[in-house]
Formats: structure tokens, C-alpha cells, sequence
């Protein structure tokens, strides 16, 4: 049986993300009480995925509350979706998405993360350096492998690989092991090979066996927050003072410091009644989703519907790509800023320069339809953010971006009436959200959903309809 000192000591530690510590304890635990080959291969395959499910769910999470990260939301929101935009018909392509289960769209997340060259954060910068350390000896388990069966001839058996790239041999691995008809000789062999690989897995610098090392973390490290609950790896502690209403993830793994990073964790991580973290896996249909404990225990996938992921993971959609449109007016000479200012500037969330630029476009230009729809839109989202302290400024927002999608609406090109419609649904849910008595904007709000999926078969508006109905608006 090989040596995994850095293993033990991580899940002994406690400072590992409590999804990553489920999924590794069960591991140790069955091997300690002399669990067969077999299923030690596959209590491995769960360490995996648990810690590829968890690093790219609470990368997603973070990404979001950063301005200057929304194209890479949006590229880890097609693999979530399982949507790639096809720019030469101008629609999407469907694959199998993270939503649906697919690991390997899980990894490709994660792959986006280690892309870029300037992300901000403790966590994204920790992460990054993660999947881009080349680490890992793959070698023998390939070894292994092929005396089982076929091995991807482009998998490299000399030398370390990247983390990132790591996963994806396992995750092939995983697919034959699981519908190739696997012998049993070479099982005991293959076992002890991933069990190394495993132990690399934990091994790269710095260690997760504590919340910093030399000023650094590992990113397989973390506690979730909730009220006065602290939860890190196997662990939960009392907080002396509640600290948030709202589920937070926290890295590096400690309770309190000027360093932390915290974000919210909602849609993402699920604390059941025993007070036990999931995780989300799945989504089904519009908005039911699955959340696994990585233990060895019955009913461990819960499912039932959030009405929170569409705000928190929203479906892609035409407007986020590049489509034709109506052609945009010659920039002034004497404005300060731009029509692709103004649009950054609603990618970016700072509505109010977006609503000043184009407030004073559809003046000069009241048939600019898209106009209208930015317009729109940019009230719409400001609007929402400010709900919760001003909710009178809210509401006079909310009335005025109605007008602005109902001049959208007149778009002479359906999809973008559609739109229009779609974003002016919205307006009347969120009104009917800050006043329950107002009947009318949820029945209006269902109406235009309605119109939406009567002008264009895009899937988003359908979901969008197929929502209100099951929420009763």
C-alpha cells in the first residue's frame, strides 16, 4: 500500500474545503478497513471529481463578483450550460454541460481559469497556479491502465504534467473503467497508481495541511459560513457572533483577518438539516437542482428547485454575442463617452454611466430601438441592486425601464422584440416582487413572457415562461 503522508495529513488537518474533505475521509476511512481494489479505485475517482466539482463551483462563484471577469463568466457558463455560440449561423450548439454532469465540462471550467494573465484575488490567483503546476505523475498510472485496456496515445507517460491536465487523464480513465469491461487482475496495480497520483494531487506546494504557508494557500482549502456555523473539512464550529444571514465561502480557511476573501456561496452549497454541506452537481430542467455529499451514505444526492440560479448562473443568450442589429450612429464628437463605452459599461455594472449615455442617445434618436433595449436593461439591473436599501428609488426606476422596453419593443427584427419583451417580463416580476399586492405586473410580467416565446424559439425565453408558471410569479 503506498505512503500518502500529505493525504492523511490534509484530511487530519481540517482546513480543506468540507465538500473535497467528504470525499477524501470516505477514501481513508474505507482503505483503512481493507476496502477491495475496486472500490478504492472508485472512492479515488470521487476525490477527483469531488475536488473538480468544488474548485470550479466556487471558482464560478467568485468570478461573479468581480466587474472585470465577465467574458470568463460567461465562456464557464457555456461549458456550465453545455452552449457554445456559433458565430457563423448565429446560434447555439448544444453539448453536454457541468449542469448535466459532465466532468470533463467541470475541468474545462477550470481550464478557463488557469487562461488568463491578470485575475484578481487571493483565491482565483491560488487556483490558477494550482492547475498550471506541473506536478503530477501520470506514469504510472497510465502503465497500469494499459494493461487493462486502450490509453489515449497523446497521454504523456514521461515526465510531470499540469494539474489541469491531470484531471483530464482521470476523467478518461473514469470513463473506460466505468463501461469498458475492466479484468480483474490488474486492479490491485492500478489502484496503488492512482492512490499516487492522488498524493501528488495533495502535495502541491503550498501543502493543504494549513490556511497559509509562507503567506500562501492552498486553494484546496476553505470553510463555508453560514450564520454563526463555521464549517472546514470534517469540522463545524460555533462562531461567538453571528456574521452573515447569507452562505459564504471563505479562503483561505480561518474565522477571522483582514485577508479573507468572502463570497456568496448561495445556489452553489446546500446545508441539509443535519447541518451537512452539498454541493451542487446537477441541474434538471428549469431550475431543480442536485446537491452531493461526497460520503458513503445512503441518500446522498438531495434535488429540489432553487428559484435563485437563473439570478445566480444565468442561461446564455443572443445578446451576450455578437448579432446583427441596427446599425449604431456615428460617435459625437463631443461625447465623453462611446457607444462600446456605454455597452462595457453595462457588462461592467456601472449602470449609471450606461443609462447617461444612452438617455441622451434615445433623445437624439427615438427609433434607435437597441437603444430603447439597453436602456432598458441598464434601469432594469440597477434597479435590482438597489432594492434592498432604497426601495422607493427602486420602483421609479423599474416604471421608467417599462416605458424604455416598450419603445424596444417596435424593433422591426422579431428575435429583438422578443428580447425586448423577455427583459420587460422582468420589470414587471421584480415589480411584483417589491409590491405583493401587485397583481397586475404578475400578470403582466407573464404576458410578456409569453410574447417572448411567441416571437422566437430561443430556449431561454421558454425557461424563462416555464418559471414564472411553476413560481405562480
Amino acid at each position: 500500500m503506498p505512503n500518502t503522508p500529505n493525504i492523511e495529513s490534509a484530511n487530519n488537518s481540517g482546513f480543506l474545503w468540507p465538500t473535497i474533505a467528504d470525499a477524501l475521509d470516505t477514501f481513508l476511512r474505507r482503505r483503512h478497513n481493507h476496502a477491495d481494489a475496486y472500490e478504492r479505485v472508485w472512492r479515488l475517482i470521487h476525490v477527483w471529481e469531488a475536488v473538480e466539482i468544488t474548485l470550479a463551483v466556487t471558482a464560478m462563484a467568485r468570478v461573479r463578483q468581480d466587474n472585470n471577469t465577465v467574458d470568463l463568466l460567461r465562456r464557464q457558463r457555456e461549458f456550465f450550460y453545455g452552449k457554445a455560440w456559433d458565430h457563423v449561423t448565429q446560434s447555439f450548439k448544444s453539448m453536454q454541460g457541468a449542469a448535466d454532469g459532465g466532468i470533463d465540462q467541470w475541468i474545462s471550467i477550470l481550464d478557463e481559469v488557469a487562461k488568463p494573465k491578470d485575475l484578481d484575488g487571493r483565491f482565483l490567483i491560488a487556483l490558477q497556479n494550482f492547475l498550471r503546476s506541473e506536478h503530477i505523475q501520470m506514469g504510472p498510472l497510465l502503465t497500469a491502465w494499459a494493461k487493462a485496456c486502450d490509453v489515449p496515445p497523446d497521454f504523456k507517460r514521461q515526465g510531470a504534467v499540469e494539474v489541469r491536465q491531470a484531471m483530464r487523464y482521470v476523467n478518461s480513465f473514469r470513463n473506460r473503467f466505468a463501461h469498458v469491461p475492466f479484468p480483474h487482475d490488474p486492479l490491485a496495480e492500478v489502484s496503488e497508481a492512482l492512490e499516487v497520483a492522488t498524493e501528488e494531487l495533495f502535495s502541491v506546494p503550498p501543502l493543504p495541511t494549513s490556511h497559509e504557508k509562507g503567506g500562501k494557500s492552498s486553494p484546496l482549502t476553505g470553510a463555508v459560513r453560514f450564520d454563526r456555523c463555521f464549517f472546514h473539512g470534517n469540522q463545524l464550529e460555533s462562531l461567538i457572533e453571528a456574521s452573515t444571514a447569507q452562505l459564504e465561502f471563505l479562503f483561505p480557511c480561518q474565522k477571522r483577518g483582514d485577508t479573507i476573501e468572502k463570497w456568496p456561496a448561495q445556489t452553489f452549497i446546500h446545508i441539509d438539516a443535519m447541518m451537512r454541506p452539498h454541493i451542487l452537481t446537477r441541474v434538471k430542467g428549469l431550475d431543480v437542482c442536485e446537491y452531493t455529499r461526497f460520503r458513503a451514505e445512503a441518500n446522498a444526492v438531495l434535488a429540489f428547485r432553487d428559484p435563485n440560479l437563473i439570478e445566480m448562473l444565468p442561461e446564455l443568450v443572443k445578446a451576450e454575442y455578437q448579432v446583427k442589429e441596427e446599425p449604431e450612429p456615428e460617435p459625437h464628437p463631443t461625447r465623453e463617452v462611446t457607444m462600446l463605452d456605454a455597452i462595457e459599461a453595462i457588462r461592467t455594472e456601472d449602470y449609471d454611466s450606461a443609462i447617461t449615455f444612452f438617455e441622451r442617445l434615445t433623445k437624439e434618436r427615438p427609433d434607435y430601438h437597441i437603444g430603447w433595449l439597453r436602456l432598458g436593461h441598464a434601469r432594469r439591473e440597477k434597479a435590482v441592486r438597489i432594492a434592498s436599501d432604497h426601495g422607493e428609488d427602486a420602483l421609479k426606476v423599474l416604471r421608467t425601464a417599462e416605458e424604455d422596453l416598450k419603445q424596444a419593443a417596435k424593433h422591426i427584427d422579431p428575435e429583438y422584440r422578443a428580447l425586448a419583451h423577455y427583459e420587460r417580463s422582468k420589470v414587471f416580476f421584480h415589480l411584483a416582487r417589491l409590491q405583493h399586492e401587485d397583481n397586475d405586473s404578475r400578470h403582466l410580467s407573464q404576458e410578456e413572457a409569453e410574447e417572448a416565446c411567441n416571437l422566437s424559439t430561443e430556449t431561454k425565453y421558454q425557461t424563462w415562461w416555464d418559471y414564472l408558471q411553476v413560481r405562480g410569479t
